[in-house]
């Protein structure tokens, strides 16, 4: 089959993500796959066209999309589908396209795959990754049935319309897709969960060096959360936790990456200066690697949202096989999956007695953190790994 895949999170070349490893997991089967992704970080660029590992990459200048205010990312996205598919017809007109695959975010090219579904008279694929816009009305950036809400909430139905099927990433996402949009069949919604191609084999004896040169103390059971730093994770549970465990030697926290909330997490630490907590901005890759296979266990945290999340940094944690604590609400079931294979441990966010107790828990456990690790790295391999997520998907377009 030939596949047009497009997205705004494909990465720039050399470097990989879930998406790639999907894309992958298609060229190892024997399909010619094509990608149109964006890049926001040089305009002189306006568009580029290159081979990596067996597949035709065009990036197009998309605006500013990330590390941008809300209102320029929305300005970027608004014209976001016209620009792809000026390039699509550029760089990929004499293609022929038999699927077409596509992730959420943005919800904002509805039209353009309606267009190309219709132009290529092929079936589309929806990977449902974020809610728009009840995830924007959880997290207070504009209020339902305003005038934002009804204009993306248009191309939220138009995109559920065009797809052919729908992956959401857990089960209680395809029963909320289903329950908030009644016009769906349901055998068009189905779990196509994140998924990720694992290391094969992880090192016996990570390098514990790692933790000298960010002084980490060894000793310590390190608990890690690093990537995408917004306002969903309510990151003050963070700071309070830490806070509240600043004299308990046992636990150490490595919290990082980038997002709206760095800075809030900057000025916190800026103010009570705590002793069993690392915060960074950016980490050489080599580092970052070694920090994540030295942690002892990985945190997942979630907060506002009513429609089911299911971040992809848990794969990461599986990946490792790292035991999981969340704290997320009540309105997804990344915590109950957790509980229920055995890999972890699940809190409401914000009862800082409850995730306390779970740091406790796992510092003064090793066994069982060992035996928790395993389970994950299990529930990883019979779940989340592409070959999982192509079979899904191809078992609708085998002949």
């Amino acid at each position: 089959m030939n596949i047009l895949f497009i997205t705004i999170a494909w990465p720039a070349a050399g470097q990989k993500n879930l998406y790639t490893d999907l894309m992958d997991e298609f060229v190892r089967h024997g399909h010619k796959v094509d990608v149109t992704g964006t890049q926001d970080s040089d305009r002189r660029i306006r568009t580029s066209l290159s081979e990596e590992n067996g597949i035709k990459i065009l990036r197009v200048y998309s605006g500013k999309i990330r590390k941008a205010s809300y209102l320029r990312k929305i300005s970027s996205l608004l014209f976001l589908g016209g620009k792809l598919g000026s390039a699509i017809r550029k760089h990929f007109g004499k293609s022929h396209y038999d699927l077409i695959i596509g992730p959420t975010p943005p919800i904002t090219l509805s039209f353009l795959h309606k267009r190309l579904k219709r132009h290529y008279q092929a079936p589309f694929y929806l990977l449902l990754k974020d809610i728009w816009p009840q995830g924007s009305v959880d997290l207070k950036v504009f209020r339902k049935y305003s005038l934002p809400w009804w204009f993306f909430r248009s191309h939220e139905v138009r995109l559920y319309k065009t797809a052919d099927h729908i992956g959401c990433m857990s089960p209680l996402g395809a029963e909320y897709i289903l329950l908030k949009n009644q016009f769906l069949s349901p055998g068009k919604v189905e779990v196509c969960p994140n998924s990720i191609c694992p290391v094969e084999a992880l090192k016996a004896s990570p390098d514990y060096e790692i933790r000298d040169k960010y002084q980490i103390p060894r000793d310590a059971c390190v608990f890690i959360f690093s990537g995408n730093l917004g306002v969903g994770h309510g990151l003050h549970f963070v700071a309070e936790a830490i806070e509240a465990l600043a004299d308990y030697p046992k636990a150490y926290f490595a919290i990082g990456g980038s997002g709206t909330q760095y800075r809030y997490l900057e000025k916190r630490f800026a103010e009570s200066s705590p002793r069993n907590a690392l915060l960074y901005s950016w980490l050489p890759h080599e580092d970052f690697g070694q920090i994540l296979a030295t942690s002892d266990v990985g945190l997942i945290f979630l907060y506002r949202y009513t429609s089911p999340q299911f971040p992809s940094r848990l794969l990461s944690y599986l990946e490792y096989a790292k035991p999981v604590l969340c704290a997320v609400n009540k309105d997804t079931d990344i915590g109950s999956i957790v509980e229920d294979s055995e890999c972890g441990c699940s809190v409401t966010h914000g009862d800082l007695d409850a995730f306390v107790k779970g740091v406790k828990y796992f510092s003064e456990r090793p066994e069982e953190r060992k035996r928790m690790g395993e389970k994950g790295r299990e529930l990883l391999m019979d779940n989340y790994t592409v070959s999982h997520s192509y079979e899904i998907i191809m078992n609708h377009f085998e002949e």
